[in-house]
Order: C-alpha cells, then sequence, then structure tokens
C-alpha cells in the first residue's frame, strides 16, 4: 500500500513539474472576445524580439501635456496572470494625471508569443523599462512601478535591476511558492517562486501595499510578511475580494491612495486628483 501511495505521489509531482506554468499562468483560458480589434488611437503599441525568437508586445499610453520639451514621469504596469493589457484601459485615469503608462503584456498572452516563466517576465520587462526611460518625453528619474497579483512579483524583482522612484503592490503574494502546498507541492518544486518578500527587503524605496480584507486566493497574512520586510512600505486594507472591491468609494479610495502616493513620490507633479 504504502508503495502504491508513493508511486503515486511520485507521478503526481512530475505532472506538476511539467504542467505548473500552464497552471500559473491560465493564458489559454483568455478567449480572443477580450482582445481589442485595433489598438486604440491614443495608445502606442511597442514590441520587442526576444532572443529564443519570439515578439512581446507593451502598450503605452502618454501622459496627458507630457512632450519631449516637457518630460513627465511615468508608471509601469504589470497585470495579473488572468488577465491581458487590453483589460486594463481605465488606468487612463494616471494618463490624465500627467503620467504616461507602460503596459507591458506576458509571453504567451494577447498577440505575444512564447512561454511565460518569472525569469522571462522579467526580462522582458526590464527590457520594455530601459526603452521607456530612453524616451525624450519621459522623464527616467521618475519612474513607478505598480502591480496587481502575480504582476507584482514581476516588478518587485525588475526593481532589483531597476530600481523605480516609487512602487504601489496590489493584492500581491509575498511568495508564490508558499501557495503550492493547497496543491500538495513542496514550494522547492515551484520553478517560478516569485520570491517578493527576499526582494522588497533590498528595495531602498516607498512601497505602498494595498491589500483586500476577503482576498481569498492570496493568503491573508501575505500582505503583512511584505509590509515588514519592506523598509519604507505601508500597508492600506481594503474592503473586497482578490478581483473586486465592495462598491466605487472603495474603488475612488484605492485610486486616491494611488494618486497621493505617487504624488508624494513625485511621479505625479499636479495635486488635485481624487476626491473622496
Amino acid at each position: 500500500m504504502f508503495t502504491i501511495l508513493l508511486l503515486a505521489w511520485i507521478g503526481w509531482m512530475v505532472l506538476v513539474w511539467s504542467l505548473q506554468h500552464s497552471i500559473m499562468f491560465p493564458r489559454n483560458t483568455i478567449g480572443p472576445d477580450r482582445l481589442l480589434n485595433h489598438v486604440p488611437d491614443d495608445i502606442e503599441s511597442i514590441w520587442i524580439d526576444t532572443d529564443d525568437g519570439h515578439r512581446v508586445e507593451a502598450w503605452l499610453i502618454p501622459g496627458k501635456g507630457v512632450t519631449a520639451e516637457q518630460p513627465g514621469g511615468a508608471v509601469v504596469f504589470a497585470h495579473g496572470n488572468g488577465e491581458v493589457i487590453d483589460d486594463n484601459l481605465d488606468l487612463r485615469w494616471l494618463a490624465d494625471r500627467g503620467v504616461s503608462v507602460l503596459l507591458v503584456e506576458y509571453r504567451g498572452y494577447g498577440r505575444s508569443t512564447g512561454s511565460p516563466s518569472e525569469a522571462r517576465l522579467v526580462e522582458d520587462t526590464s527590457r520594455f523599462i530601459e526603452l521607456l526611460a530612453a524616451r525624450p518625453e519621459i522623464d527616467a528619474d521618475r519612474i513607478g512601478y505598480l502591480g496587481r497579483s502575480i504582476g507584482t512579483g514581476v516588478l518587485a524583482q525588475v526593481a532589483t535591476r531597476h530600481a523605480p522612484r516609487a512602487m504601489v503592490m496590489l493584492i500581491p503574494p509575498a511568495r508564490l511558492d508558499s501557495m503550492a502546498w493547497r496543491f500538495g507541492v513542496p514550494p522547492v518544486l515551484v520553478r517560478s517562486p516569485f520570491r517578493s518578500d527576499l526582494a522588497v527587503k533590498t528595495l531602498q524605496l516607498p512601497i505602498l501595499i494595498l491589500a483586500r480584507d476577503r482576498d481569498g486566493i492570496i493568503p491573508d497574512h501575505h500582505p503583512g510578511i511584505l509590509h515588514e520586510a519592506a523598509p519604507q512600505s505601508e500597508l492600506i486594507m481594503l474592503h473586497g475580494t482578490h478581483n473586486w472591491l465592495d462598491d466605487d468609494q472603495e474603488m475612488k479610495r484605492e485610486r486616491r491612495a494611488i494618486d497621493e502616493f505617487l504624488l508624494e513620490a513625485g511621479i505625479i507633479v499636479e495635486p488635485g486628483g481624487i476626491q473622496p
């Protein structure tokens, strides 16, 4: 009996090892109806070619009033694992505040080709940030990061290479490998662990952590782990689940917290953002 159970467990580990990125990055569940038929007129599509022959896309929403003569700040956004960049055009509110927004796609998502992994997403995002910082209308000293869910893990690792002015972490896991126990999998077998808890310890920059009181996906204690690990962090608890805030007031509260944080960090320069 023990031998049968052992063989079954080993078989399960082999299966998880081979399929874990399909589970972690469920891109195949995102249908073509989620993709826009064309790039919106106010957005620039940017592509990079990877060393292994794939193409990855990002969208740049220009900040209002930003020019080469009057460069402005920028925010780099990394989405959750069940999203595409097309889902996040509501971030135009940041562009209305004079901040350019770079929406980075993941390999295998949307129109981008290839297969995602932690290392690949970090590499691709780093390359897009280098391109962004070189643009004449962008003030390279005023670039911030905004991640949601698994996107916070991507940007936490990127920040150890390219430190931003400040970083916002929405509904962040402290480390994805620890969540593998839900599937009976030891963390050591997770190939993309996203150890944000280790990354933020090394970052000497303002970090805003926005968690939710009934997340249901991210363990309740994970935002607190990040808050304790990050020397210059602030933790705000909002009312809602992982994918939904309770009401419009909570959405305003979230946006207002981001706006005030980016204003204090100098990424946004004009006061008078989201009103109560």
